[in-house]
């Protein structure tokens, strides 16, 4: 019944996300209720008549110089403008304001709005900005005029804000029902494994399934408001090798014969002899049978303890984690890109999970039984 309600959820989101995105490329978007111009659209300034000369000559002479558009001060590069006369003999200008594209101009013209809105953390809210036009190499020619600007719109955010919660929310689902737990223990003959079993949650799991979640949450939201592919950074791939390194490290470092193996094996014995005891030992079959197959003992837990309790190397991993991940989130809608990640948070990065995984190289999982010693080596 569950997985049924997931699906028809599921249909009736991507039914509605799919139609308003094919109304989305069969028209411009349309201005908002306040008469703001959404970026996508382009954006014309009424010059007035010209002080001298002729309207089509100036017209023709600013159309020579290949000037582009400037807002509050910021040149917005390939936004070039075009001059006309409209019927009363005004000079107008207009200019795109697309944010859209794949190459470097794109990331160049999404940069220059950044710094023209000072931040897109709103993206809602219009500005009104100072707009003009002038030279690619900067400055202005044109009186500026104040235009009220928005970063997106209501329908394009309300898409973004679908695409991600459906991709978090799947993330989200994988990671409790299915992924973010360690890999299945092998059952050892004659200590039956517990019913409904169900094994800690991975620290190197979380986090691979935290960046993994964000990242995609994000693309596919910026790819709806910008409609750019290519918003993958250099220092998001390097985050994403560093998680996925450390993942892989950990998987292998829990497959490998250990000393936790051999203590296993002795809580099993001990778990055999008291059920064979008359009457069993019901209290040191449950205790030993505990060690044989670690529970869960609850999401936190999990992440932050071995059997020797807390680890201030698993704290200092999810605490960076996550803030990290929240700035990263922060970066996201306040640029509408994926953050270029200096060397220094990279850096940090490997050391943290470095910490990690020198640490829990030497984790005990398995408590030693009472009265036996720990194998050497």
């Amino acid at each position: 019944m569950q997985r049924m309600i997931l699906r028809t959820i599921f249909a009736a989101t991507l039914a509605t996300t799919v139609s308003a995105g094919c109304g989305a490329q069969a028209q411009m978007p349309a201005a908002t209720a306040d008469g703001a111009v959404v970026l996508g659209q382009p954006v014309t300034l009424n010059l007035g008549m010209p002080t001298a000369g002729d309207c089509a000559a100036q017209a023709a002479a600013l159309n020579a110089q290949a000037l582009v558009l400037v807002a509050n001060g910021q040149t917005i590069p390939g936004a070039r403008a075009s001059f006309v006369c409209s019927a009363k003999g005004e000079l107008l200008g207009t200019a795109s304001t697309s944010i859209a594209g794949n190459g470097d101009d794109a990331t160049q013209r999404r940069s220059a709005w950044q710094t023209a809105f000072s931040g897109f953390f709103n993206l809602a809210a219009p500005k009104s900005l100072p707009v003009a036009f002038g030279p690619v190499t900067g400055g202005i020619t044109t009186a500026p005029k104040m235009v009220a600007i928005q970063g997106a719109s209501n329908r394009d955010l309300g898409l973004a804000a679908v695409w991600f919660a459906l991709v978090a929310a799947l993330f989200l689902l994988a990671f409790f029902r299915h992924f973010g737990r360690t890999d299945a223990i092998t059952p050892i003959a004659g200590v039956p494994m517990p019913p409904r079993y169900l094994p800690p949650y991975s620290l190197a799991r979380f986090q691979l399934l935290w960046w993994s979640g964000i990242v995609t949450a994000s693309y596919v939201a910026i790819l709806t408001v910008t409609g750019s592919m290519d918003t993958i950074t250099t220092g998001t791939m390097a985050l994403m090798g560093i998680v996925g390194g450390t993942s892989v490290l950990a998987a292998f470092q829990d497959r490998r014969p250990s000393d936790d193996q051999t203590r296993r094996q002795q809580h099993a014995a001990l778990y055999i002899a008291a059920a064979a005891t008359n009457p069993p030992g019901q209290a040191a079959m449950a205790a030993s049978l505990a060690q044989v197959y670690p529970p869960s003992e609850g999401l936190l837990p999990d992440l932050l303890s071995d059997a020797a309790g807390y680890n201030i190397h698993r704290l200092q991993l999810l605490a960076w984690t996550g803030v990290l991940g929240i700035t990263f989130l922060y970066e996201v809608t306040r640029t509408l890109g994926m953050p270029e990640l200096s060397a220094n948070l990279l850096a940090l990065t490997g050391i943290s999970n470095g910490t990690y995984f020198g640490f829990k190289m030497q984790e005990q999982q398995v408590a030693t039984p009472t009265g036996m010693t720990q194998p050497a080596g």
